[in-house]
């Protein structure tokens, strides 16, 4: 077995370093299969007979993250994976963000982009996601509550892309951690509860303008500002440090990185973007089924042009850590709530953006021009 990305811990794993476990006798009668293999206790397949084990057809295997000690799913076995990072400060809609991207993923991406998004990959997944975010969301009418800081299972996702004739040519096995914004608040708790960033393969970083001193002041009563919090440069420094510490990098860091701000449509209905902005209206991606570079481009430039008047350059100095790095607005709901209750009909705007470009830079998806 050639090497994998765990969806859990984000570290790369073969065989040798896995847990392994067969369905053979799973009840227990006897701890020997058909071919003679006597299993260890608890049914772990000893190591010297691993490979001849998954060569065998005569039952189901599982492997296991030894870190973790939680199953890998197939998909994240047999193909390339795509480990996301998807990081935000507290109050920066992080969670909503997630709900609805994984929604958009499901019914608006697939279409473009001939793909499909599995969620019977992972059970623990699956109800996590239909409990935590869609049924708030897609059903209630409320926003998801905010993360707790104790454990919870990542999202694992495989994304299987298709060819004209609907066989799978090249699948994305997509994992996403909903932490808690408080675990960036310090350099310690982000060593102890982000531990899969330096591992993993874009990193999509959601940051809330209503944060900004000047947009807060500008906005001031007309709506409600969430509490102030942890300066968005204070962020993104602790990020790098976490990843030069963890990987011992002097150099710029190769994962790429998508900066995101959040919650655009306050900023549209109160004319913070200007009447032309192309932030007011639907990427090109998706109804193209590619990444349209002159699209990108146009938020990118129009992003970094908004953070020269919202802030002076460190951001943007913080950026250059990275060897790869991009700027991008969206909206996850459309409208701002009113308390817990959602402003009518979720309505999103360049919310699948970050990904799009993260999976162009991998070759998961084709680049035009313009």
């Amino acid at each position: 077995m050639a090497k994998f990305t765990c969806p859990y811990c984000y570290g790369k794993h073969d065989l040798r370093t896995s847990g392994l476990k067969c369905s053979y006798n799973l009840r227990g009668q006897s701890s020997t299969c058909v071919s003679d293999v006597v299993k260890e206790p608890g049914g772990w397949i000893p190591d010297k007979d691993k490979a001849r084990c998954m060569k065998c057809t005569a039952a189901r295997k599982s492997v296991f993250c030894n870190i973790v000690k939680k199953e890998i799913p197939t998909d994240f076995l047999n193909d390339e994976s795509l480990s996301i990072a998807l990081l935000g400060a507290k109050a920066s809609g992080k969670s909503n963000y997630i709900g609805v991207l994984i929604d958009e993923i499901r019914h608006k991406m697939s279409a473009g982009f001939n793909c499909a998004l599995s969620l019977a990959s992972s059970e623990e997944s699956r109800q996590y996601y239909n409990s935590h975010y869609y049924e708030p969301l897609f059903k209630h009418g409320s926003v998801v509550d905010a993360t707790s800081q104790e454990d919870i299972p990542p999202l694992i996702f495989p994304l299987r892309f298709m060819d004209k004739k609907n066989r799978i040519t090249k699948v994305a096995a997509l994992s996403f951690y909903d932490t808690a914004g408080e675990n960036l608040d310090s350099t310690d708790d982000m060593l102890i509860n982000n531990r899969y960033i330096p591992n993993a393969d874009g990193i999509i970083l959601l940051l809330d303008p209503l944060q900004i001193p000047s947009i807060r002041e500008k906005l001031q009563g007309k709506i409600p500002l969430p509490q102030q919090n942890t300066d968005v440069v204070e962020v993104l420094s602790r990020i790098v440090q976490n990843i030069r510490d963890v990987k011992n990098i002097r150099g710029t860091i190769k994962i790429p990185l998508a900066l995101a701000f959040t919650k655009i449509d306050a900023l549209e209905e109160f004319d913070v973007l200007k009447e032309d902005s192309c932030l007011r209206s639907e990427s090109e991606h998706l109804s193209r089924g590619v990444f349209v570079q002159t699209d990108f481009e146009s938020v990118n430039i129009e992003m970094q042009d908004l953070l020269e008047n919202w802030l002076d350059d460190e951001l943007v100095q913080q950026m250059k850590n990275f060897e790869k790095y991009a700027f991008f607005g969206l909206t996850a709901l459309g409208g701002v709530p009113h308390g817990s209750k959602l402003d009518g009909k979720i309505r999103p705007r360049r919310v699948l953006d970050p990904l799009l470009w993260l999976l162009a830079e991998n070759n998961y998806i084709r680049t035009v021009k313009k």
